[in-house]
């Protein structure tokens, strides 16, 4: 098999994981599946040429390690010190890498979720997913680095956030009917 055989392979399998993930209701196996497909997902990124992708995947496990703390003890430093890297990497990938712009979309895409997912609640972190962090995966993975697994990925993530954010305003809906019921 030829490298980029092996690294939609390794997308796909990084897909796989993802999205099993949302089957956890465990924080910490969430996590750990979320990991283990941003491993995947790194070397399918390395595999298609895409250093910067790969990069920011592998800087995604030490991002989810830092989210596994509870909000109370995360520190306002760890927070710049993730975009630093993250930043670091991009400057790395564009000139050593040889990714030159296309590094920003993966910087973009990883900067966004962090913001997201530090300062938002579940709704908030649903937003940024569906109009930030997978529309900038979905071009990274279409434009630069074609990733079959990063592109059906990244459109089961939209459309699960799309399910999540219409199943909690039914709920709100129904929560504000039955108060004006009962107001009554």
């Amino acid at each position: 098999m030829t490298p980029e055989l092996w690294g939609q392979v390794t997308s796909i399998i990084g897909m796989i994981l993802i999205i099993s993930s949302f089957q956890f209701k465990n924080k910490v196996l969430f996590y750990a599946a979320q990991m283990s497909g941003n491993v995947f997902y790194a070397v399918s990124f390395l595999l298609l040429g895409n250093v910067a992708g790969a990069l920011m995947n592998l800087l995604g496990i030490i991002r989810g390690v830092v989210m596994l703390q509870s909000k109370q003890q995360r520190k306002m430093w760890q927070f710049v010190a993730l975009n630093v890297v993250f930043l670091a990497a991009t400057v790395f990938s564009a000139t050593v890498g040889g990714m030159g712009w296309a590094a920003l979309l993966s910087f973009a895409a990883m900067t966004v979720g962090t913001v997201c997912m530090w300062f938002g609640n579940d709704r908030a972190i649903r937003w940024g997913q569906l109009f930030g962090v997978s529309p900038l995966w979905m071009l990274n993975n279409t434009v630069i680095s074609f990733s079959l697994g990063g592109i059906l990925g990244e459109c089961f993530s939209m459309i699960s956030t799309i399910i999540y954010l219409i199943r909690v305003s039914g709920r709100k809906s129904a929560a504000q009917n039955t108060k004006a019921e009962d107001a009554r």
